[in-house]
């Protein structure tokens, strides 16, 4: 029996009864985490809200854009054929001609393996990659902000980048190939940064060689952003060597690995020549489509439309910063008042070479690159510093595809995610090197409404221009592409015919693109090269192209209305491929469409050829 003395509370606490009327005052254990949660629920209110406005966002925008990320002729096809040959037991390079590191397409080949040769497997495959970059873009991102930060920059991606219009999101466009690349040399260079150990040095090796075995350049690149995050992780003493000396033999041992079975089985001269890994031997037809895309061919313009989005960005940052620091240093704005001054100048100048919206919000990324690498070096060591350095290092050297002019298109996206990632280190340092707490408190707060302002303004930029869309589901295709209305009625008009007109097992191939007709067809295409514009079909290689057509004699011929004036030449069968033009004249007949039923619209410019027998 206890002690009258010592009575148990509901807290398990042991009290006298004299101390009962004391007792009761004080508040129960219950009230006391009630209160705490309370308190802390205005905290995590904005973040939750956030979370939830995101996720709305986001699933509106996947709704407004479903089937509009590619196009129906360009790219798609190409990204559904090669892995459907590798998923039928086909073997890349000696079967199939690809350009590329053969990690994407096997990665592709075992998704339709598992769930079919489909768009919507294809779409799947976008939606897990897209999930692998954001995870490794938030990775990055905190190597160089807080969380906050981090989760703000990442939503950022979502509509930017991820949903990015005319082919350049990572769902359905061209180069699954390069978003793989782009995470790994994400978590390779945030791997990077952190203090040396065999281990890391290792894995990031081995990521580099990753994205090698998606993109040659990629890989290189990732190697390079490695080799500066460990010496400006260690102020360029030589120690980082080690660094580079472990990572640099994992990724021969992986990269030179891979490429050298694939040379056993497929041969050197299939992977190596044909497949360009190497880089080397790019045909003149490439090169030019290249400089076309670069923007080089008006140098000045571009380079003004760099100037002018730098100092946008450059001049909002500086108003958020008078802006926050208003009442503790209002001389703030007599000292910035010099820059704010010149960079009002500058745009009102130069605004005739601002180009597009989209060109303001990210034609500066090259000059955001840089930036990141002097505030990294200026730091002094550290990884905090390396990382600064290294992903704008990446920033600046993966440009090279585009410096100039840069808007939403293919190949953009992904390397403006180390952009991103340079310029949330920036504004970060820009919070740091505020002296006063509760002033850098309130510009912390400040520049992530300000972030939050701008992920919004991506969603409603990006749903507003996919609901401008008036492209039409292309049918057969699980909703999965678009297409003008006429290009759609083309289509699915000669994949209907070519299935009536040919026998399940026959060929078919397209000219000069357009692999697509083969997926909605249900016909194959049986020679090694499946991609004909120019720079694939070139002089050098057409006799070789003539001759696996005249062996595997495909039972019907589409040439499709694909000008390519970007690659120098313009039309199929006019100004390259007259000999392959030629043999399909002579060993095929034009399908003579009856004009009393439905036909191909006349603006299409679409033939159908059938063998003769």
């Amino acid at each position: 029996m206890q002690h009258p003395d010592r009575i148990r509370d509901a807290s398990g606490v042991r009290e006298s009864p004299s101390a009962g009327s004391a007792a009761s005052t004080r508040p129960r254990a219950d009230s006391i985490e009630s209160a705490a949660l309370t308190r802390a629920l205005p905290k995590r209110l904005p973040g939750v809200a956030f979370a939830v406005a995101a996720t709305l966002a986001t699933a509106a925008l996947w709704i407004v854009s479903r089937g509009k990320w590619g196009y129906a002729i360009v790219d798609s096809g190409r990204e559904w054929i090669v892995p459907e040959c590798l998923a039928r037991g086909e073997l890349l390079y000696r079967d199939i001609v690809y350009w590329f590191g053969p990690l994407t397409p096997y990665l592709h080949a075992l998704l339709f393996r598992l769930f079919g040769s489909t768009f919507q497997t294809l779409v799947l495959a976008g939606v897990l990659a897209s999930i692998a970059v954001l995870a490794a873009l938030f990775v990055a991102l905190r190597r160089v902000a807080g969380r906050a930060e981090a989760v703000l920059g990442t939503v950022l991606a979502i509509p930017a980048l991820i949903f990015m219009p005319r082919a350049g999101g990572a769902i359905l466009g061209m180069g699954y190939r390069i978003w793989h690349a782009a995470a790994f040399t994400l978590f390779a260079v945030s791997i990077a940064v952190r203090p040396f150990r065999w281990t890391r040095a290792a894995g990031a090796g081995c990521l580099c060689a990753l994205a090698f075995l998606c993109r040659t350049e990629w890989g290189l690149t990732a190697m390079g952003g490695v080799a500066v995050a460990a010496a400006a992780r260690d102020r360029f003493r030589l120690s980082f060597l080690r660094d580079i000396l472990v990572a640099g033999l994992a990724f021969l041992l992986v990269g030179g690995g891979t490429v050298a079975v694939f040379v056993r089985f497929a041969g050197a001269e299939a992977v190596l020549r044909d497949g360009h890994l190497l880089l080397r031997g790019l045909p003149p037809e490439t090169r030019r489509f290249l400089l076309n895309l670069s923007g080089f061919h008006d140098p000045f313009g571009g380079f003004l439309r760099i100037l002018f989005s730098a100092a946008a960005w450059a001049l909002i940052s500086l108003l958020i910063d008078v802006a926050a620091t208003w009442k503790e240093d209002r001389d703030r704005l007599r000292r910035r008042l010099p820059w704010i001054a010149g960079l009002a100048v500058t745009l009102i100048a130069y605004h005739d070479y601002a180009g597009t919206n989209h060109m303001v919000f990210m034609s500066g990324s090259p000059l955001v690159g840089l930036a990141a690498v002097f505030l990294g070096v200026k730091r002094k060591g550290g990884p905090h510093s390396a990382a600064l350095c290294a992903f704008g290092a990446v920033a600046v050297v993966l440009s090279y595809r585009k410096p100039f002019s840069i808007e939403d298109s293919a190949y953009v996206a992904p390397p403006i995610l180390f952009v991103i990632v340079s310029g949330v280190g920036i504004l970060h340092e820009l919070i740091a090197s505020e002296g006063v707490r509760v002033a850098r408190v309130r510009l912390r707060r400040w520049l992530e409404l300000a972030l939050a302002v701008l992920v919004f303004w991506g969603f409603v930029d990006r749903i507003a221009l996919y609901a401008a869309d008036d492209r039409v589901v292309l049918p057969g295709t699980d909703g999965m592409l678009s297409a003008r209305a006429e290009t759609a009625q083309t289509l699915t008009f000669l994949a209907e015919t070519v299935r009536q007109r040919t026998r399940e097992g026959e060929g078919l191939v397209v000219f000069p693109e357009g692999e697509v007709l083969n997926y909605l067809s249900g016909r194959r295409n049986p020679i090694r090269h499946k991609l004909y514009i120019p720079g694939y079909l070139t002089s050098g290689n057409e006799a070789e192209i003539l001759a696996e057509l005249r062996s595997a004699k495909p039972a019907a011929v589409v040439i499709v209305n694909r000008i390519t004036p970007e690659y120098g030449r313009r039309l199929f069968g006019v100004n390259y491929a007259r000999d392959v033009a030629a043999w399909i004249e002579a060993d095929y007949a034009l399908f003579p469409f009856d004009p009393r039923r439905e036909s191909l619209p006349p603006e299409s410019g679409a033939r159908l050829f059938l063998r003769k027998r």
